[in-house]
């Protein structure tokens, strides 16, 4: 059996990602840690989480921010405030950083344990789209297109923030949510556990202290908007 620890969308959050790596540290029986991408963006610790990813993920993942500090997402592609950190982020980040982010595979199959795991930030069908739709068919659909298309035991993905745990027939889908910037309206830091045999998923929420973050960008300027959306975890 192998025991997989699944985060996605840091997003610059230090606090975040630090009580999210002691509380698997705290089980001691975690095999390796992937991280689906966003490592930077909205928030400013970009070279902390940077450095903390190098680290302890054995894989990580390019996500759309990412590739915004990097340069090959064009600025139309973001909201205002989104690119207005993305600007900030290249102003800080160290190059060996910038470097290192621009290498990060944009999707990947891996195997543990006889499973084939199709890991990307966004979709199967497009790196950078949403994995996620409206209506429950419409769900159930997707969930079946991208079982043919990826011919895997699983999907990881990122992107949303939203934590989910899905399944069609015997193909398994994972969003881990977001460790740095939750959008399912509960404040903290999420991710998920993933045991390859038998095959489940464990969706973990922790508790921290995220004040510092908020007290940092205002100490910065920048945008309140991102600091508040932490208390509300939207």
């Amino acid at each position: 059996m192998v025991r997989i620890a699944v985060i996605s969308d840091i997003h610059s959050n230090i606090y975040g990602l630090e009580a999210v790596l002691k509380d698997i540290e705290k089980r001691r029986n975690i095999d390796e840690i992937i991280c689906l991408g966003d490592i930077v963006g909205y928030y400013p610790f970009p070279n902390e989480c940077v450095d903390l990813v190098r680290e302890k993920c054995s894989i990580s993942m390019y996500g759309n921010h990412d590739a915004g500090v990097v340069g090959d997402e064009p600025a139309f592609y973001f909201n205002p405030i989104a690119y207005e950190m993305i600007i900030w982020t290249k102003k800080f980040l160290k190059k060996n950083n910038l470097i290192w982010l621009s290498k990060l595979p944009r999707k990947k199959i891996i195997e543990r344990n006889g499973k084939k795991i199709y890991l990307v930030h966004g979709s199967p069908f497009q790196t950078f789209d949403y994995f996620d739709a409206p209506s429950g068919s419409e769900w159930k659909n997707m969930l079946k297109e991208a079982s043919e298309k990826t011919m895997t035991d699983m999907l990881f993905v990122g992107h949303t923030h939203i934590p989910i745990k899905d399944r069609y027939k015997k193909f398994h889908v994972l969003n881990p949510g977001s460790v740095g910037q939750p959008r399912n309206g509960k404040p903290g830091a999420y991710y998920s556990i993933v045991n390859t045999t038998p095959l489940n998923v464990t969706m973990v929420q922790v508790k921290y202290d995220h004040k510092p973050v908020q007290e940092k960008m205002k100490e910065l300027n920048l945008p309140k908007s991102l600091s508040l959306r932490l208390d509300k975890g939207l």
